[in-house]
């Protein structure tokens, strides 16, 4: 499914200090009918999510699924067009371009379960995914995920689900941590350079940063473990029940696993497979 029209995208240099926030008095539906404007959020570090790809271009599952939310959103308020308008999230900006009201719903690797900040809320699941170690082949015997990894070098991305866990669960492990938009791109590249011993994160994201550096997936792999863990991914939005609602019941149509099967074919039966592990 392809992106249907040209779409406005704003960076994060907003003018943060000018803007006035005054309370909500109307509901999300009613103010993107009177708007006529849906307000969304994508990483460009997250493939196959949200990512820039070799032509400079933004793609993803999540650029996509806007399409069919706003479409979704034409028939439900009765419109003939919306304006859709973009902005970048990133790890540490996610949750507060939907609590300050930036944006209506913000879409990646959201892990449902962490703490949320006061005016957000997670949408349902749209993804389920476990936790997994990227590691060269050759050093496969070297880990035994049921003990400490006592001088193994873990890299995590930063103030992450993972990183937490990483460190609870591996105290005598030496942690490297990286940030910023190109975090798990430069976690990739630190194993293939033999810099560190394992990257952890999402296996899906692992396994699209690995054919987007067009490493060899026979010299690489992906390894975890039933107590790693299990997150399931929901998108960044308000608390207003009925667009709550709204976005769930987008993510639940026929559309929307059409969607999903597009972007990530296989990995659907896989998140099944882990989604029944978490329960």
């Amino acid at each position: 499914m392809m992106i249907k029209r040209a779409i406005s995208y704003l960076g994060s240099s907003l003018l943060w200090c000018c803007l006035t926030l005054p309370a909500k008095a109307e509901s999300t539906l009613m103010e993107i009918q009177r708007t006529g404007i849906l307000k969304v959020a994508i990483r460009e570090d997250a493939a196959p999510f949200g990512y820039v790809d070799s032509k400079n271009k933004l793609q993803g599952y999540c650029l996509d699924f806007f399409t069919l939310l706003e479409e979704q959103l034409i028939k439900n308020l009765e419109r003939s067009t919306l304006s859709v308008k973009l902005f970048k999230s990133t790890t540490n900006n996610r949750f507060s371009l939907v609590s300050s009201d930036i944006v209506h719903l913000e879409c990646g690797p959201n892990t449902i379960g962490v703490d949320l900040p006061e005016n957000t809320n997670f949408s349902t699941a749209f993804s389920t995914t476990k936790t997994q170690f990227l590691i060269k082949e050759e050093n496969h015997d070297r880990f035994k995920l049921d003990r400490d990894l006592e001088r193994i070098k873990l890299g995590v991305i930063k103030n992450t689900t993972t990183e937490k866990f990483i460190i609870d669960t591996y105290p005598s492990a030496t942690i490297y941590q990286f940030s910023g938009i190109t975090a798990r791109n430069r976690g990739v590249q630190a194993v293939s350079q033999g810099k560190i011993d394992a990257m952890i994160s999402d296996g899906v994201l692992l396994r699209a940063e690995i054919q987007r550096q067009g490493l060899s997936t026979s010299q690489y792999s992906l390894i975890s473990k039933n107590s790693l863990t299990c997150d399931r991914y929901g998108m960044i939005v308000n608390q207003d029940s009925q667009w709550i609602n709204f976005v769930d019941s987008v993510i639940k149509s026929p559309e929307s696993a059409a969607l999903s099967q597009a972007w990530f074919g296989n990995k659907l039966d896989s998140d099944r497979l882990a989604s029944d592990s978490c329960n």
